[in-house]
């Protein structure tokens, strides 16, 4: 059954009961109604819990928010066509994923965006259960994979699997031990938003390496 719709100023003055009943009906009923949706309703329901605590929420897609001095807001947004404003300055977010999926955001009261999910990684496989992806966790975006570092040239350049789109804090590689005693070193050039070299004491080491940014 549909939610009734809420019509303003009933009763109004001059009018009977019997004149607008079905309005204020509507108006009780509606109201109740509305805020039974994921919530739960005055009388406990569903179950026996307290009313008014939520049960799940349900956020409509927003396509550009604008930053409101001491109050947080967290919404739902496609990134890339998300926009979002402070002051005078209007920025879109950056496209990761690329999907076109909606994503959790958090615009702080001094303007700070913070892309709270979003993610894609490649199943485990290979001897050595190699993988690789990215994930958004709380406004920071961490980015994995497993590739090799040689000891020659200026190393073997390595890409991330999307470029960070600010800055790459951290960048920091493990190197496989393929079960001899030879400690191998490996070391981390020519970083970038995009991706780094990976330098090793062997002519070819496997490394796994996790990087830091947002």
């Amino acid at each position: 059954m549909a939610i009734p719709t809420y019509t303003p100023g009933y009763p109004p003055d001059g009018s009977s009961l019997g004149q607008t009943k079905t309005a204020i009906r509507n108006n009780l009923d509606g109201t109740f109604q509305t805020l039974n949706v994921d919530h739960v309703n005055n009388n406990g329901q569903p179950g026996s819990n307290p009313a008014g605590y939520h049960t799940v929420i349900h956020e409509v897609t927003q396509t550009a928010v604008t930053s409101i001095s001491g109050v947080n807001q967290v919404f739902s947004g496609v990134p890339g066509t998300l926009t979002y404003t402070v002051g005078m300055t209007t920025k879109t977010t950056p496209t990761i994923p690329n999907n076109g999926d909606t994503q959790l955001y958090s615009l702080t009261g001094a303007g700070v965006l913070a892309q709270l999910t979003g993610y894609s990684f490649t199943t485990p496989s290979g001897p050595n259960n190699q993988s690789s992806g990215y994930a958004w966790i709380g406004g920071v975006l961490l980015q994995w994979g497993s590739d090799f570092a040689v000891n020659t040239g200026s190393g073997n350049p390595i890409s991330f699997a999307i470029p960070f789109p600010n800055h790459v804090f951290s960048i920091t590689c493990t190197v496989y031990n393929s079960g001899s005693n030879v400690r191998e070193v490996s070391e981390v050039g020519a970083a970038s938003l995009s991706g780094f070299s990976a330098f090793g004491s062997n002519s070819k080491n496997l490394i796994y390496y996790l990087a830091i940014g947002n």
